[in-house]
Parts: C-alpha cells; sequence; structure tokens
C-alpha cells in the first residue's frame, strides 16, 4: 500500500511539470529531485542525448539504477540514481524509476513540441510582417507606376492635341512639340520595359546570351549614348579604362545595367559630374559609377536594391517606379557578380559592379 502511495504520489508531482509547461531544464531537475527523494537515494543524474547532463554521479556508487528517457519517437536520454541511502534499492524502486522515466519523457517531448510551436508562431508572425511590408511596396508601386504612366501619356496627349487643333502652328513650334512627345514615349518604353523584365524574372523566362566579350566596349558603348544627356545638363560625364578586361556577360544586359546605373547619376546630379571607372583586382572586373549629387540616406542603403522600393526624399520628386535597382541586382547577380552601393547624403553616390574575369580558356556560349 505504501509503495502504490509513494507511486501516485510521486507521477502527481511529475504531472504538474507537464500541466505548468515547464523548460526542459526545469523538467530535468525536478524529475531528478523528486527520483532522489522518492527512492531515498544519495544522488541522481540526468543525461540527455544532446549530453546535457543534470546532477552528478559519484566516483564510485554502489547501487545504481539506470533507466532510459524515451518516447515513441525514440530515446531522449537517461535518469540514474546512485546508492540507497538504508537498505539496497528494491523492485518497487525499479519500478518508480521506470514510470518517472516515462512521464519524463512524455514531459520533455511535450516541452519539444511547444517550443517548435512558438518558433512556428514567430516564424508566422515574421512572415506574416513581410507579406504586409511587400504588399504596401506593391500598392506603392502601382501607385507609383499609375503616376509615372499617367504624366508622360498625359503629355503626348496634350502636346498632340494641341498640334491638331491648330493648323497654323509654325513648323519650328511644331518639331519642338514632336520632340517632347518623343522624349515622353521613351520615358513610356522605360517603364514598361522594367515591368515586362520584372515579370520574365519572376516566371523564370528572362534570356541572357553569354558570351566572353571585352567589358570596357560595352561601357563605352553606354557612356556615349548618355553623353546627350549629360551635356544638355551641363555635367561632365567621364570613362577612364585602368585596366582592359574581359568577362563572360551578355551585352544587352549589361548596358541595361550601366544605362540604368548612369542613367542615375545623371538624373539625381544637378551640378559637377559622373565618373565611371573600369580597373582590375582580385581576379573580377570592376566598373564603378561615381557621381556628386545628392546622395542617399544610410539607413535607406540597405533597401535600395528591393523591388518596388523608391527612396523617400528629394529622388522621390523624380521619375521612377522602384524597379531599376532590382533589376540591376537581379542582372549581375546573375553572371556571378555582385553590386555595392557606397553614399553619402548631399555628397554623392558610388555603385560598382563586380564581375568575374573571363578565364582564358573558357569557350563563348
Amino acid at each position: 500500500m505504501l509503495d502504490l502511495y509513494r507511486h501516485v504520489n510521486l507521477l502527481y508531482r511529475i504531472g504538474d511539470s507537464i500541466n505548468a509547461c515547464l523548460g526542459r531544464d526545469e523538467i530535468c531537475r525536478l524529475v531528478l529531485r523528486e527520483s532522489v527523494k522518492i527512492v531515498r537515494a544519495r544522488s541522481g543524474r540526468i543525461v540527455l542525448e544532446d549530453g546535457t547532463v543534470h546532477g552528478r554521479a559519484p566516483e564510485q556508487p554502489q547501487q545504481t539504477i539506470s533507466v532510459p528517457i524515451e518516447t515513441p519517437q525514440g530515446r531522449l536520454g537517461e535518469v540514474s540514481v546512485f546508492d540507497k541511502r538504508r537498505g539496497e534499492f528494491t523492485a518497487s524502486d525499479h519500478k518508480l524509476i521506470r514510470a518517472v522515466a516515462r512521464q519524463a519523457g512524455i514531459a520533455i517531448e511535450n516541452n519539444q513540441l511547444i517550443q517548435g510551436l512558438i518558433g512556428q508562431n514567430r516564424e508566422l508572425e515574421r512572415l506574416n510582417e513581410e507579406l504586409k511590408a511587400l504588399d504596401q511596396l506593391k500598392s506603392d508601386f502601382v501607385s507609383n507606376v499609375s503616376h509615372e504612366l499617367r504624366t508622360p501619356l498625359a503629355s503626348i496627349k496634350g502636346f498632340a492635341a494641341t498640334i491638331l487643333d491648330d493648323e497654323e502652328m509654325p513648323s519650328e513650334v511644331q518639331r519642338e512639340f514632336v520632340g517632347i512627345i518623343n522624349d515622353e514615349s521613351d520615358k513610356l518604353i522605360v517603364i514598361i520595359n522594367d515591368i515586362l523584365d520584372v515579370s520574365k524574372i519572376m516566371a523564370g523566362r528572362m534570356h541572357y546570351d553569354l558570351q566572353v566579350r571585352p567589358v570596357e566596349r560595352t561601357v563605352e558603348q553606354v557612356v556615349a549614348l548618355l553623353a546627350i544627356q549629360a551635356r544638355a545638363k551641363g555635367i561632365e560625364l567621364a570613362f577612364e579604362v585602368i585596366d582592359a578586361a574581359d568577362a563572360r556577360f551578355d551585352a544587352t544586359r549589361l548596358s541595361q545595367v550601366l544605362t540604368n546605373l548612369v542613367g542615375n547619376a545623371l538624373k539625381f546630379t544637378d551640378a559637377g559630374g559622373v565618373q565611371v571607372t573600369q580597373w582590375v583586382a582580385d581576379g573580377e572586373v570592376h566598373v564603378a559609377v561615381a557621381d556628386s549629387g545628392i546622395g542617399i540616406d544610410a539607413a535607406q542603403l540597405p533597401h535600395i536594391f528591393d523591388k518596388f522600393y523608391r527612396v523617400e526624399n528629394v529622388v522621390h520628386t523624380k521619375e521612377g517606379t522602384g524597379l531599376g535597382l532590382a533589376l540591376v541586382r537581379t542582372i549581375v547577380e546573375h553572371h556571378g557578380g555582385r553590386i555595392e552601393v557606397a553614399s553619402e547624403e548631399g555628397q554623392g553616390s558610388t555603385f560598382t559592379v563586380h564581375l568575374p574575369l573571363a578565364i582564358p580558356s573558357q569557350e563563348d556560349a
């Protein structure tokens, strides 16, 4: 009868640990304390499978009861008690420790499940916040794109209607208006191409014609193309080749990257200049685009390559969908490269593209 009472009392106290949702270490300390007490042992120890040890074993124990802590999912550890204070361990003591081990296994397994659920809940909360942020970015993107499309369309519509309504408009004025319509059409093409490229990337349908080519040739073409825009703003645009280099890349896509970077530099620079520099170091060809423009706040630098992100400062007054730099990073990374930015608000920015040099024996794709 006494053994039954001891058994029930022990299981009741161990069961409290399950109901109280104690941590694993707290469960082990409780189980160890109650086990030593109930069988009147001098000491006890619990060793878990991950190497965690609670309690201690005497150097030369005279008596030992060791029982595995197991669940249907596997072994969790072992509980041991050493040297009964009076007499020797009995069959009833063995039975009690086996019961303790079973309860300990249930308690520890429950704790693992709870901790797993807590971890999953935290991860779900984090993902939910990310989805909310992404949803907001997409909403902002739709608003931005609507604005960016509406502005040139309204301009095109307005100037075209003016030309049609005024049959006596001087030819030089007509040419000026047609030039504006042409410029606004170019803006529309850039926006639409950005949207289409993002769609292709997200669908995994972006095509790359990778061949070994001189990098400086593509850079020179982009600089020459944008030199007219630089002169129109009174900004110096220069290109310096410190080291010529070959890399394996898609010329159209690299041109797209550099056009975006140099174009942004010109767009956000009202005085001073834009310097493009190419050099070779550490097995890579580096192309840096440095400007003396408005710069970017340090807090916003980690986000500027995110899709739909637009810098919220003076940049926000300029046109843009927030897709350009996201496309730039995706294209550069597809080439096995990376892009970095250094900027100080009010001092200018430097964007640097790093591409792996072509292996001498590498054949054209």
